[in-house]
């Protein structure tokens, strides 16, 4: 199944970099958050490409969402995650797919079409870059990380909807702080050994389904944003390598 999701997933970021080179249309959805012609046309190549590969699964894909979700099994798509860079030009974006079965993730791949990179993990069976073996990284300080985070799109002027204080902790006690503006592949990068951690609370599943398992089969750890053990409706995510967890999670702990 997984060769099968990768070559879906390369698929659909052929489509996003063709309609890149060929022009898109760009609309607001609400806030600050932009939908494009992209969008739509990956997503609709994408559910008739699963449902080759898995035809009894239903699909849950961000830009037909109509807020419930199908019964297991389900795909778990964003067809494009990181629009709004995609729309300015800004080459940090990726597909995520995701094969949920009602308990666990079984597949996932998140594929950055700029960088020709695919990262995809199985369950039990460990996570790949193209057709190298990854892994989280092992440092267990602060003062060596770098981490990255997101900023939600229904943040307004008067309510940022994000809280600071938690930024504030961590840009004093590490090397550096990213904002990627995908959270699919801040969740790659962690997986990579590129980023140490990554935070954010204001999420969905199809941002975070196939990274959380990329994450976990790279030997690094996740919980919810608030704590508690994390699953494909938790709306955060906190992942690292293993041994800098503990002190990610007291960091978020003291100021959440």
């Amino acid at each position: 199944m997984i060769d099968e999701i990768e070559r879906a997933a390369r698929e659909a970021g052929a489509i996003l970099l063709e309609a890149a080179s060929t022009g898109i249309r760009v609309s607001k959805k609400e806030n600050h958050e932009l939908v494009t012609t992209a969008d739509l046309m990956s997503e609709e190549f994408l559910k008739k490409r699963l449902s080759e590969i898995e035809p009894s699964a239903g699909f849950l894909g961000e830009e037909s969402w109509n807020g419930e979700c199908p019964n297991p099994p389900f795909w778990v798509v964003d067809p494009l995650d990181g629009t709004n860079n995609y729309a300015h030009g800004y080459p940090v974006f990726a597909v995520s797919i995701a094969f949920w079965n009602g308990s666990s993730i079984e597949a996932g791949c998140i594929y950055d079409p700029s960088r020709n990179e695919s990262f995809s993990a199985v369950i039990g069976q460990g996570a790949k870059l193209n057709d190298s073996a990854i892994s989280t990284t092992d440092t267990d300080r602060l003062s060596g990380c770098i981490l990255a985070t997101g900023f939600p799109y229904h943040r307004k002027s008067d309510d940022l909807g994000v809280n600071l204080e938690i930024l504030k902790y961590f840009l004093g006690r590490v090397q550096g702080i990213r904002r990627g503006g995908s959270a699919a592949l801040d969740l790659a990068y962690v997986a990579a050994g590129r980023l140490d951690g990554f935070w954010e609370e204001h999420l969905k599943p199809w941002d975070i389904a196939a990274g959380a398992l990329i994450v976990r089969e790279a030997g690094g750890e996740i919980s919810s944003f608030s704590g508690e053990e994390w699953d494909i409706f938790s709306k955060g995510i906190v992942a690292s390598g293993k041994s800098i967890h503990p002190e990610i999670r007291n960091g978020i702990n003291q100021t959440g």
